[in-house]
């Protein structure tokens, strides 16, 4: 039987190598398509094909870790209608992808990108068997939330909006809310707000600061790293436009 890990090398050349595959596909269909050419009608098709191919790539990385989990008879059918965040960020900017939609492109870059690099970043020391292919999913998978709005933004040209940075935050804190009401209903653990997964970097906040606590302090961690998102990306706009006068 394969082998779970319960103590993944954190930075170390698997993490490293795992974030740069996903940073790596995404800086190639970037490339693809900024280089895309041709009259108005043969670059909206160039691009939605583009677009295609990016979902099917989202979706080979994540559902891989289904087709293992099927093969070792662990699949269930409810981890396809998980209420996680990064699980309804892919979702949503799936529908993007093949349909831009600014409100979506917002809530994808103001919220995913975060999210999805937070897990990348620190994806937890615990993995179930396999445990190294199932870690190299689980990072890639993630990283693909953060490259997707950054292709969107490139390739398509969408923008970010202040007033989505507040409905981001609002929508944000307005989620933990009715999870929070949810899992006491159901007895469930959606966004982790109940209790933290065992080996992760909540755990060390739950540590730390102990129940409630740990939500706050994820919160403030979250608001601040999309405010972080948002201005960086207000920035690179400022200095990309100014460049281009010069």
């Amino acid at each position: 039987m394969p082998q779970g890990i319960n103590n993944f090398d954190l930075f170390g050349p698997i993490h490293i190598l795992a974030m740069m595959a996903s940073v790596i596909i995404g800086i190639v269909f970037i490339i693809i398509g900024v280089n895309i050419k041709g009259t108005d009608l043969q670059t909206n098709k160039k691009k939605r094909n583009l677009r295609l191919l990016f979902i099917l790539a989202l979706v080979l990385v994540r559902g891989s870790r289904y087709v293992i989990d099927a093969f070792l008879g662990k699949f269930e059918i409810t981890d396809l209608l998980s209420l996680q965040i990064c699980h309804i960020d892919l979702i949503l900017l799936i529908i993007c992808l093949i349909r831009p939609n600014k409100v979506l492109f917002n809530f994808t870059f103001l919220i995913g990108i975060p999210m999805g690099l937070s897990v990348a970043l620190m994806p937890g020391r615990v993995h179930a068997a396999p445990g190294t292919i199932r870690a190299i999913l689980f990072i890639m998978s993630h990283m693909m939330l953060v490259m997707g709005p950054i292709y969107l933004a490139i390739v398509e040209k969408m923008v970010l909006k202040l007033k989505y940075l507040f409905i981001a935050i609002g929508f944000g804190n307005l989620f933990i809310l009715t999870a929070f009401i949810l899992n006491k209903i159901n007895n469930t653990n959606i966004l982790y707000i109940m209790s933290a997964p065992k080996g992760s970097v909540i755990e060390n906040l739950s540590n730390i600061f102990g129940w409630p606590g740990y939500i706050f302090a994820m919160d403030g961690i979250a608001v601040t790293v999309i405010c972080v998102v948002f201005f960086s990306y207000k920035l690179v706009v400022y200095f990309n436009g100014k460049l281009k006068k010069i």
